[in-house]
């Protein structure tokens, strides 16, 4: 069924391509709609170089801040912030190009969102934190402690970005040059709900609420045309055959933990084996039947696995 309304869907838009056809009727969610449903306190908002950052912070403790992945919010993370408050002061962000923060003023590449990840810190004014990351925000956070192991006391990697991989079906369909281009005007919501049913190991765990919040973010004006921008870097980057994107791997310095969903199609766990070679210091957990987010699809647990490392001595 799922390969069904694939296909359909890919019909649907060479057929309106043809006809010259850039609307199905859906329109873009005002980001005025947008903030009185998901920014709602404790959210709060803070200029980094022109660009208004929606971000949360909460908690005492230790600083652990999040970054989420494609399509996503930082509302994927509230099962740990629930969680964890108690122990750590904890900073998350809608990322540039996704969700209400919205499209960057910059040309999107991998050194200009390293550049705002840097600013963003910099305007909290953060010295040491840990630093946690999911798919592309995996990918983000690696980088940064790459690029700052002086500030990042330890790393968290969720199904982080890194190697060459096979690009998800999702991924090609809308970084195609024609169909990605009328993509970003012609969003039906039963391709959007296959798709992050995919990121599900357990669909059972997508509530409506998840989908809802899923949906209206990729609806905020500009965040369709800026999404096919960063997977088309993303995809071009996971075709290369000589692994560029992982370039720098063996030398991450902080202690790292690597959790990953045994069930992700987006980021195939056998990538693993790649990880454990070069960097062989970091510790893995594998969550059989769990997709690609495991922070969203069984929060409780990775929140304290996440906890133990964090908080215990070993380095």
């Amino acid at each position: 069924m799922k390969l069904f309304y694939k296909l359909f869907y890919l019909f649907l838009l060479v057929c309106f391509s043809g006809l010259g056809c850039i609307s199905l009727g859906l329109t873009d969610i005002p980001v005025k709609e947008l903030k009185a449903k998901y920014a709602q306190p404790p959210s709060k908002f803070i200029d980094v170089d022109g660009l208004e950052v929606h971000y949360r912070d909460e908690g005492e403790g230790p600083v652990l801040v999040l970054f989420h992945g494609i399509f996503d919010s930082l509302h994927t993370w509230q099962g740990w912030v629930d969680e964890l408050k108690p122990h750590y002061r904890i900073i998350r962000l809608d990322l540039p190009g996704w969700s209400i923060t919205g499209p960057p003023n910059f040309k999107y590449t991998l050194k200009n969102a390293i550049d705002f990840c840097e600013n963003f810190i910099e305007a909290l004014d953060l010295k040491r934190f840990y630093l946690v990351g999911n798919s592309l925000g995996g990918y983000l956070a690696w980088n940064y402690a790459l690029k700052h192991p002086e500030e990042v006391d330890k790393l968290i990697l969720i199904d982080p970005i890194a190697y060459s991989q096979d690009v998800p079906f999702e991924v090609n369909l809308f970084t195609v040059p024609v169909i990605g281009f009328f993509g970003t005007y012609i969003t039906p919501r039963f391709i959007m709900e296959n798709g992050v049913e995919d990121v599900f190991g357990d669909p059972d765990k997508l509530t409506d609420d998840i989908m809802d919040r899923f949906y209206d973010h990729c609806l905020r004006p500009g965040n369709r045309t800026v999404a096919r921008e960063i997977l088309t870097l993303m995809a071009d980057t996971a075709r290369t055959e000589d692994n560029q994107g992982a370039i720098g791997i063996p030398e991450i310095k902080p202690p790292t933990l690597v959790m990953w969903g045994g069930a992700d199609v987006w980021v195939p766990t056998a990538l693993t084996e790649k990880w454990k070679k070069d960097l062989p210091s970091a510790k893995f957990i594998i969550y059989d039947g769990v997709g690609h987010t495991p922070q969203l699809e069984i929060p409780i647990r990775t929140a304290y696995d996440a906890h133990q490392f964090l908080s215990s001595s070993e380095k």
